[in-house]
């Protein structure tokens, strides 16, 4: 590895793992959010605050080019990664999923993703990929298996794996027709099509809200850390990196997780359980290992 190649590395290394603590730490905000707000209530603020803070950063700074077919693509992928992922994870959270359980499924993404692109784009599925899934899955397995008694867990995991297809299917529809906007009128397009397809189950709910300091900071915290500089540095690393490369850092979103829901929110998981989270973690990245000699992707400009 040349000079050049490990100086790009660093700061590459440094803002996946930021991302991947900004991400994890989005399930942990949307707990606090859903103790005052309805989910969809919740999830319409967050993507209010969202669209207004980059809306007012597009216009008072280097009005970026606008493509129409480019505005459909990226309203098309704010259907699947922002309103039918955040949607389903949500009302996941709202029914019965804990933090850990709604953010270990989710962190199964690249398998699924990996997956879905061999069966309806084409591309090769690789030889570790189904070793992987099956790893992954058998720990979600022993990750659940002990709440699977509690009152609502059962719908909570269909609903977040509702939002686990969502995303996969946003994230191989960017890979098929990928935009070419500039990432943040991107991501403010994603945003205010999501706002306008939850807004009616948000009214359907009476916009329902019992506001505390708690849930204000959860909502502050999803729309500002999660929503605003998450996604916008994921932007910068897929177009830094692969699609590829970037989903990989997935592979820590399990793990992560768990332990900040142990430490901030107090849960606690037995030994079976953290082994549940080591093994869908091992199997997310040994999905995403090609053997030596494989076709690589080729960079991308993409926005989530």
């Amino acid at each position: 590895m040349n000079a050049e190649m490990t100086a790009a590395l660093k700061p590459a290394t440094a803002g996946g793992l930021l991302f991947v603590l900004m991400w994890s730490s989005g399930y942990l905000g949307a707990h606090y959010a859903l103790l005052g707000f309805a989910p969809f209530t919740a999830t319409v603020l967050r993507f209010a605050g969202s669209a207004l803070v980059i809306g007012l950063w597009v216009l008072v700074w280097k009005r970026p080019s606008v493509s129409r077919p480019d505005l459909w693509r990226a309203a098309l992928a704010g259907l699947f990664l922002q309103a039918g992922f955040f949607g389903f994870i949500y009302a996941a959270m709202a029914t019965g999923a804990s933090a850990a359980a709604a953010g270990l499924i989710a962190g199964l993404m690249p398998v699924t993703t990996a997956l879905g692109a061999a069966l309806f784009i084409g591309e090769p599925l690789g030889r570790n990929t189904l070793p992987g899934a099956v790893i992954g899955l058998g720990g979600v397995g022993l990750v659940l298996a002990p709440m699977r008694d509690t009152p609502g867990t059962l719908l909570g995991v269909t609903l977040a794996v509702c939002a686990l297809l969502s995303l996969s299917g946003g994230t191989l529809l960017q890979r098929r027709h990928p935009t070419q906007l500039e990432p943040r009128l991107a991501l403010l397009v994603q945003l205010l099509v999501a706002l306008f397809v939850l807004l009616p189950f948000a009214a359907r709910e009476g916009f329902a809200m019992q506001p505390s300091w708690p849930s204000v900071l959860g909502v502050l915290w999803v729309t500002l850390i999660n929503s605003c500089c998450g996604l916008l540095l994921y932007l910068w690393l897929l177009r830094t990196g692969s699609a590829r490369e970037v989903s990989g850092w997935f592979y820590l979103v399990p793990p992560i997780t768990g332990v900040m829901a142990m430490v901030v929110l107090g849960d606690r998981f037995g030994p079976w359980q953290w082994a549940g989270f080591a093994l869908a973690a091992a199997g997310v990245w040994l999905a995403q290992r090609n053997p030596q000699g494989a076709a690589t992707e080729t960079p991308r400009r993409e926005s989530p």
